[in-house]
């Protein structure tokens, strides 16, 4: 069956990785591919920008869709969506999130959101 998941998730951190933050986001987005059980379709594309709050966007095309994400460096804080028209544990996807270099005010909003029925709404919030 098809479906329309989509995840979208925020958590600030206490650790400013800005010296190796392109290779620790790019190998990120790699091992949450992996472990949400999808297959690359276009490899991680990453930027930093310095006008815009010094921050890191990132894209990973997946089979099934694509995950992106913006870090801003200095407030370090981090937005990131999933959406995927496979399904994925979302208990299993938001621990291996959490257990990243995110340490804290972790929220997520979860929209199921299939053809021919309602959308069907979830959230979480954690200090």
């Amino acid at each position: 069956m098809l479906v329309h998941h989509h995840l979208i998730y925020q958590a600030s951190t206490s650790i400013n990785f800005w010296s190796d933050a392109q290779e620790t986001l790019e190998k990120f987005l790699y091992d949450l591919v992996e472990h949400i059980d999808m297959e690359v379709l276009i490899r991680p594309s990453l930027a930093f920008t310095e006008w815009v709050n010094d921050a890191w966007t990132g894209l990973i095309g997946i089979v099934t869709s694509h995950i992106s994400f913006h870090y801003w460096t200095k407030e370090q804080y981090v937005q990131l969506d999933i959406y995927s028209c496979k399904e994925f544990e979302l208990e299993k996807t938001i621990t291996f999130l959490n257990n990243f270099r995110w340490a804290k005010d972790h929220k997520w909003l979860w929209i199921n959101r299939n053809t021919d029925e309602d959308f069907v709404v979830d959230t979480f919030e954690s200090n």
